[in-house]
């Protein structure tokens, strides 16, 4: 608890002030490109994904309206209830403001600084010392399962509210009442809609698992219930807007029940512990040297080496809060596991949700939180023994013994790597020796930090935790500040010219094979060039959603999520569209990318290029219109089945000259009416039930909250929530 002294007057609010202003500067020094030299982050999902979905939602947002209907994406797909995407999220309007790059660089910004000062508070209303408070959160900002997730946006943005989220129910639980149910309902709608179900679904679990933990504690047990109850029930009403629309969204997809085996792929091997250790162990993507197929940040649990070894000197004695972390440190690790482990395979069948997702890795955030929290209170009170010494002695043998033996192992290692067929003989060793130059790095580093955090860990008083915090942030920056690369905005400013002929036509790409494009730009092992000439290449291959920037719409694409019905007719093009050009006039297609490697890919016009919507037995072309996401008009010049070659899904309505009419399936996924003779107009308006029902009760919630803040302020309480 802090000193009574320092809490008079208007000093605690000065003291929180320069804590926020320490975390600003803490993500400022991580983003440091973006907020001094005006770069952009790019890397994987923000090029591929993230870039052009808020590119093209800026575009309609700065036009006053509110896109609910993405039409570039797979033949068009839901954009309101998307499980990527925060349309209702306050980031949103950062969207609308800067645009999409800035908006996503700046919110990688804030809510690096915001997930810090989040877990900074939380760790004061239990009772931190300021100091290990501090560290707390920094340790969490810089932890590699957050400052690592700056390019899956909707991650980061989710990450952000862990420690808000254990605050607010942790002062409930204190002090039950309506200001509090009311920051706790804030913060569980805002942790909702930023943009990944996974990682609030995880959180949902953990905060489940604090309640429990704190219930034996609690006094006033039934007023914590009813106002726990409410802050749910108004959050759930507010999010209701997005959630209704992605409730319906999953029925229509393959992701309502993945199968438990997909989960096997993305699970925590033994040998992946010794990151925590050795983080480069394996090396590192953006030094070309990283070896492993599985993407580094799914593996970057890293927290440093004095909190690694301050939580494991207080295993066997941890008491209070640190035996709650690290029970959870042990459960999150064994989720991560995968169903082999047991606990998961378990969790699928009786947690409600845990079918829909397929990364049990995605749990080591939860091990980095509980381990960001345990060692700042450790700080405070370990006691390290000498036999702690034998670490880094043991760390330098095995470095010794690396550099002796690990070329020589290089060598012997290089024709098994050989036969395997992908690489010539030159190139194995070339490989191995890579390897085991990682490697020896790695070991030589283990040892120097095992040595420097024994030697820190060995400090008594106040300067152990001084000097643990400076020595961690210098460890961990080395790794979060090249782990993020940014690139100069002209990047995205030149649209490629392919993208601007077939949009004029209005009409399809489409990219049977994004491997190609995958294996050179996203790469696992080697994060490339960011030089400008080497990013607009890698743009004017229109691979992925590339062209959805600028307005370009794709018979392919990637879409985490998709509509089944959409992803099963872009399977069956990607198999027949050689044989069957006819398949790709159908489907409006007006230009074909493709190649074997990045060196030979090129973009060919059709041979037939299609239309949009067309005659079914003639297949004659319809002109049409849109004025927005979720419009389409068309103008039929005879009678017949006028087929829209866009996503069936059940929020369309279609309308002939001004008379609703009811539409049909065609070919198991195009949009199909009826028209007779003599017809001037077809309209198809999106407008889906669960969205305006949502957004019915979003405004209940809303107005629910707004009068339990009217009522605390109308009451004059304005003690500290």
């Amino acid at each position: 608890m802090l000193p009574k002294h320092i809490l008079r007057g208007n000093i605690p609010t000065l003291i929180n002030l320069l804590a926020a202003l320490w975390f600003a500067g803490v993500a400022c020094a991580v983003f440091w490109r973006v907020v001094f030299l005006g770069e952009a982050l790019y890397y994987g999902d923000i090029m591929l994904y993230f870039h052009p979905m808020l590119s093209f939602e800026h575009r309609w947002l700065s036009r006053g309206i509110l896109p609910l209907w993405n039409p570039h994406t797979l033949f068009g797909q839901p954009f309101a209830g998307n499980p990527q995407e925060w349309l209702l999220y306050p980031s949103t309007l950062l969207v609308a403001w800067l645009g999409a790059e800035r908006a996503i660089s700046w919110g990688a910004v804030f809510h690096l600084a915001l997930a810090g000062l989040g877990v900074y508070a939380f760790a004061l209303r239990r009772e931190y010392s300021l100091r290990s408070a501090l560290a707390a959160g920094t340790l969490w900002s810089l932890c590699g399962a957050v400052v690592l997730r700056s390019q899956h946006v909707g991650i980061l943005q989710t990450l952000a509210w862990y420690g808000w989220t254990l605050w607010a129910a942790e002062g409930l639980c204190q002090q039950p009442a309506l200001r509090r149910s009311a920051a706790l309902s804030v913060v569980l709608t805002l942790g909702s809609l930023a943009g990944s179900p996974q990682m609030f679904h995880t959180l949902l679990l953990v905060l489940l698992g604090w309640l429990i933990y704190r219930w034996r504690e609690v006094q006033e047990k039934r007023n914590i219930i009813r106002w726990g109850i409410t802050a749910a029930i108004v959050s759930l009403l507010i999010g209701g807007a997005h959630w209704l629309p992605l409730m319906d969204l999953l029925r229509h997809t393959e992701r309502d029940a993945l199968p438990l085996k997909e989960s096997a792929g993305y699970a925590l091997h033994p040998d992946h512990l010794l990151l925590f250790l050795a983080p480069n162990l394996f090396g590192f993507p953006w030094q070309g040297n990283y070896m492993l197929n599985m993407f580094y940040w799914e593996l970057a649990f890293f927290v440093g080496t004095v909190p690694l070894l301050s939580a494991l000197a207080r295993w066997r004695t941890a008491e209070g809060d640190e035996r709650f972390w690290k029970r959870t440190v042990s459960f999150s690790l064994w989720m991560a596991i995968g169903p082999y482990g047991g606990l998961y395979l378990l969790a699928y069948y009786l947690v409600p949700g845990m079918q829909s997702f397929r990364t049990p890795l995605r749990w080591t955030a939860v091990t980095d939180l509980a381990l960001c929290l345990w060692a700042a209170s450790a700080l405070e009170h370990v006691v390290l023994h000498r036999h702690w010494w034998r670490l880094p002695l043991v760390a330098l043998m095995l470095a010794v013994g690396w550099q002796m033996a690990g070329e020589s192992l290089a060598h012997s290692l290089a024709p098994a790597v050989a036969g395997s067929g992908s690489v010539s003989p030159e190139q194995a060793l070339a490989k191995t020796l890579a390897m085991a130059s990682a490697v020896r790095i790695a070991l030589w580093r283990t040892a120097g930090m095992c040595a420097l955090a024994v030697a820190v860990l060995a400090v008594r008083g106040q300067w152990r935790c001084y000097l643990g915090v400076a020595v961690t942030v210098a460890e961990l920056l080395w790794i979060a500040i090249p782990a993020n690369p940014a690139c100069s905005p002209d990047v995205f400013r030149q649209p490629p010219q392919v993208a601007l002929s077939l949009q004029k036509g209005g009409q399809r790409l489409f990219v049977p094979d994004t491997a190609p494009i995958w294996l050179r730009y996203v790469n696992a092992h080697d994060y490339g060039s960011s030089d400008t000439a080497t990013l607009r290449t890698w743009r004017e291959t229109l691979a992925s959603n590339i062209g959805m920037a600028h307005e370009l719409s794709e018979a392919s694409g990637y879409e985490p999520v998709p509509l089944r019905r959409s992803i099963r007719c872009f399977a069956d093009l990607q198999t027949r569209w050689r044989e069957e050009p006819a398949l790709l006039r159908k489907a409006g297609i007006g230009a074909i990318a493709f190649g074997s490697c990045a060196d030979n890919w090129r973009i060919v016009p059709a041979t037939a290029p299609g239309a949009r919507a067309w005659m079914a037995g003639t297949e004659e072309a319809v002109l049409w219109e849109t004025s927005n996401p979720q419009q389409v008009v068309l103008f039929p010049k005879s009678a017949g089945t006028l087929v829209l070659a866009d996503s069936a899904y059940p929020g369309w309505r279609a309308w002939i000259d001004g008379e609703p009419v009811r539409w049909r399936l065609y070919e198991e996924c195009f949009r199909a009416v009826d028209v007779p003779s003599d017809v001037q107009r077809v309209e198809w308006r999106y407008a889906p039930d669960t969205f305006r029902v949502g957004l019915f009760l979003s405004c209940i919630g809303l107005g629910v909250l707004a009068a339990m803040a009217g009522y605390v302020l109308g009451n004059r309480s304005f003690s500290r929530i």
